[in-house]
């Protein structure tokens, strides 16, 4: 990981646990651990909020971290874009449910020297799925080869299947299992070269 990014990282997450909320590392950071690392730009993380307070939290890390990293676009409630050095960090807020739900699930893992806390192979795969962006689908794809056997399939079903049904897009089952027959594939091609 580049040393600016290592840096903002640092200085997010210790803030995080000195105040005592709950997180869980998501996008390209993640994907780095769980998938093909591709380069990534910024930081984003999936915090819990004590009894849905989402103001009291946001005005929180607003004083910690007072540059935003976007400012000409709206705020959002739920997205407390900052900047931490010359880095992007999104703080994205959960809402009760799922998304609670990806920090609870999380691993505490080794990030180039950092333990942190990051979301699951699992459900990177399904809100990469629910993002349903080009990047999104080689990421998942990415993570379906490297974590191949390792992963709680019904699980991601599970939720892609809800996710379809709650965004009205059928498709994201058919490209997940799509994508799952192609990583299958590829990594049997890889373990029959070696």
């Amino acid at each position: 990981m580049e040393e600016h990014l290592k840096a903002a990282l640092n200085q997010a997450i210790l803030f995080l646990e000195q105040q005592g909320y709950h997180y869980a590392i998501i996008g390209g950071l993640a994907n780095q651990l769980w998938g093909r690392a591709r380069f990534t730009y910024d930081i984003e993380i999936k915090v819990i909020v004590p009894d849905t307070d989402y103001a009291t939290v946001g005005s929180v890390l607003r004083s910690a971290f007072s540059e935003r990293a976007r400012p000409h676009t709206p705020e959002n409630p739920l997205i407390v874009d900052v900047k931490i050095g010359a880095v992007a960090v999104d703080f994205l807020l959960a809402i009760p449910g799922y998304e609670e739900n990806i920090i609870t699930r999380a691993n505490q893992r080794d990030i180039d020297g950092l333990q942190a806390w990051i979301c699951s192979a699992e459900d990177l795969i399904i809100q990469k799925a629910a993002a349903n962006r080009s990047r999104d689908w080689d990421d998942i794809e990415g993570i379906l080869v490297e974590q191949q056997g390792k992963l709680d399939y019904p699980y991601i079903h599970l939720w892609l299947k809800q996710f379809a049904e709650a965004l009205e897009r059928p498709e994201i089952e058919s490209r997940y299992r799509s994508a799952l027959q192609r990583a299958s594939g590829l990594h049997s091609r890889q373990n029959n070269s070696h």
